[in-house]
């Protein structure tokens, strides 16, 4: 698509800039959808609050799943650990693992992979512009306006809303409410630990490849610790209803961590956040407007995790306008494609996670231990998270791939009656 080159103009002093699309917020969702329209051709502003790189609440973690939709574009530079597997330590102290051959993931400081990312976009195209507070949005009937701090005003025919739960974009357009909503929302707290090479590997039992998941007794919640190169990343997150006492509980975990690795932790800077939730049932659209990633709400009902869903909207979002922009069209009705597709790729793995997640840790600790003993569960965790399979693909990926896994059961029974 060869686009139009952005206009500008001067209203009473202040600037008026024109461009086929902006996005507002460059983190992994708005930064890919900028990526993916400009290097089709199409006029892009992506407009930043901050100046970058700048500080990203997160523990860092990036499934593999999302490292795949920028086709191994990503430099060595940006990787702290490549992740091969996962570990479950519950409460009963059992600590379930899963690993694989496979790369499953990495781990990587939010700030410079966002930053990363938004000068890729650049490179596409993308007219990056940062230190930008958008303060409000406005949709007329042949364009919307993005309003500026400082009062100057970027126009468009599409305007994609990237900018985290707590979005302007989507309070100025009514698709979400000026006050949260604990009950539709998380809650989260985390921090980076300064402990050095060695310690990173003893906290992780010598495996520096691991994530550690932590669900949490009695809530809808868990922590984490993720390997970096000489950090720790260390969180609690969960549902708001859930998270009231979020300091007094974090540093509790952090207390029962030192027990756990047998040294100090002490945090660098505690981060609080909110976590977007229940965006598949919520509006994500309007007319010339759609919001992605975190604004939408995009995240994993059980583990929290929402830069790959973010990514992948981010993607959803402009093949949407990519289409619209060839064919003219910019209502809410068209714009429905969109919630169409997050739907069809999320709906079916959000449900399935939101029901595990609610049946607690006694049943994880109960389908974990048996998932344990499998090769196969092994195979599963990581075709889940490089995105080969969905949550809600499991039950027939078991049945189909089950009878390679008999003759281990069989022995193992064997084995076991004869150790008995």
């Amino acid at each position: 698509m060869v686009g139009k080159s952005p206009l500008r103009r001067y209203q009473g002093g202040q600037s008026v800039e024109m461009y086929q699309v902006v996005v507002v917020g460059a983190g992994p969702s708005g930064t890919i959808a900028a990526y993916e329209l400009a290097s089709r051709g199409v006029d892009v502003a992506l407009l930043e609050k901050y100046r970058l790189p700048r500080d990203k609440p997160c523990g860092g973690a990036v499934m593999y799943r999302g490292i795949h939709i920028l086709g191994g574009d990503l430099p060595r530079r940006l990787v702290e650990r490549e992740i091969y597997g996962l570990r479950f330590v519950l409460p009963n102290g059992s600590a379930p693992e899963f690993s694989s051959e496979r790369l499953i993931g990495i781990t990587t400081n939010r700030a410079a992979f966002d930053h990363y990312l938004a000068r890729r976009a650049e490179r596409a195209g993308a007219h990056l512009v940062e230190g930008l507070p958008v303060e409000d949005v406005m949709i007329e009937s042949d364009r919307v306006c993005a309003l500026t701090e400082d009062g100057d005003e970027y126009q468009s025919e599409f305007l994609v809303g990237a900018d985290g739960v707590n979005s302007v974009v989507s309070r100025s357009l009514g698709l979400r409410p000026q006050r949260k909503d604990l009950t539709r929302i998380g809650l989260g707290m985390e921090a980076d630990f300064a402990v050095g090479e060695p310690r990173v590997k003893e906290a992780c039992d010598g495996r520096a490849d691991i994530l550690q998941i932590y669900p949490q007794s009695g809530k809808v919640s868990y922590g984490w610790v993720f390997p970096k190169q000489e950090h720790l990343g260390i969180g609690i997150a969960g549902a708001g209803v859930h998270m009231k006492r979020l300091r007094p509980d974090f540093d509790g975990f952090v207390e029962g961590l030192e027990q756990r690795f047998g040294f100090e932790l002490t945090p660098e800077k505690r981060r609080t956040y909110f976590l977007g939730g229940d965006g598949l049932n919520s509006k994500n659209v309007t007319d010339r407007c759609i919001l992605v990633g975190d604004a939408a709400g995009f995240v994993d009902p059980m583990m929290g995790e929402g830069i790959a869903y973010a990514m992948r909207s981010g993607r959803f979002a402009a093949e949407v306008i990519l289409d619209l922009l060839r064919k003219g069209r910019s209502a809410e009705q068209h714009l429905r494609r969109y919630q169409e597709k997050c739907r069809k790729a999320f709906s079916s793995d959000f449900e399935m996670a939101r029901w595990a997640a609610l049946k607690g840790t006694s049943f994880a600790d109960s389908v974990l231990r048996q998932a344990a003993k499998l090769n196969l569960s092994c195979e599963i965790m990581a075709m889940l998270a490089r995105g080969e399979i969905g949550y809600s693909e499991i039950p027939a990926t078991v049945l189909r791939k089950l009878p390679t896994e008999i003759p281990h059961l069989i022995r193992d029974l064997v084995y076991d009656r004869v150790r008995s």
